[in-house]
């Protein structure tokens, strides 16, 4: 094993919003490394349809229904999950929505319906609040735990139309730099990853200098990375997967 093999020692990962496409991919790559994986979303039979394949490969993978912004039901599924694992190492915040309210998903703020609002701000951030609360007190114990917050880039730099998932997501963003500042002396760090545009395939994208928008797997790769004991020293980071898309409009001349 060389300096660059992402090391994971008997860890058990926490994946909420796990029946979606990130989510998913997630709890595939922390399968493969060895990682003991609980599943977590609002339909436990949408989250058992997506992993049985990775059971059926033999993998310690279990699903849990889990409404993360329901905070009784969020202590109760993690405490569910720490009676079965007997811990929690990883957790990862990846629940969360993005509405679509016109052709091009798009609405201005002041036309927004404020329980549309409510309803992203519940998943999108008190999804993340509720979860991290439920865990923290554990991982302090046990002086160890990784966390990595779903952010986007509509939280670094705003996106027009979607005004109430990018205040979510800046927050996010926000919130676990601060959390990173709070646990970094109870041996827990804490990240972010910000998605840029992640479609159902790698296709080609103007949007971005590298030329196509990302993948699953791109997203899964930089979540597992900040999960594993090789990024031990890294907390606070909010780490930009977009395929440059942030850096500005692309100039084909280049």
């Amino acid at each position: 094993m060389n300096d660059l093999t992402l090391k994971f020692e008997d860890r058990v990962a926490v994946v909420t919003g796990a029946a979606g496409r990130i989510g998913l991919a997630t709890c595939r790559m922390f399968c493969e490394a060895g990682v003991k994986v609980a599943a977590t979303d609002i339909s436990v039979e949408a989250v058992e349809a997506q992993i049985a394949p990775l059971k059926a490969l033999g993998y310690d993978i279990r699903a849990y229904a889990q409404n993360v912004a329901d905070r009784e039901e969020v202590r109760r599924s993690f405490d569910q999950i720490l009676a079965d694992f007997g811990k929690i190492d990883i957790l990862v915040n990846n629940a969360g929505v993005w509405e679509h309210r016109d052709v091009k998903g798009r609405q201005r703020f002041d036309e927004m319906n404020i329980d549309e609002i409510r309803r992203v701000i519940d998943i999108n951030l008190y999804g993340v609040i509720y979860c991290v609360q439920a865990v923290i007190p554990h991982m302090a114990e046990r002086k160890y735990g990784r966390i990595v917050n779903l952010g986007s880039i509509a939280g670094e730099v705003g996106l027009p139309g979607f005004a109430d998932y990018s205040a979510c997501k800046a927050a996010v963003i926000k919130l676990t730099e601060t959390l990173a500042m709070e646990n970094a002396k109870l041996g827990i760090t804490v990240n972010s990853v910000s998605p840029g545009m992640i479609l159902n395939t790698v296709i080609q994208n103007n949007g971005t200098w590298l030329g196509r928008s990302g993948s699953p797997d791109d997203i899964a790769r930089a979540i597992l990375f900040l999960s594993s004991d090789t990024a031990a020293y890294m907390t606070g980071v909010d780490m930009t997967v977009d395929g440059g898309r942030i850096l500005g409009a692309h100039n084909e001349n280049f």
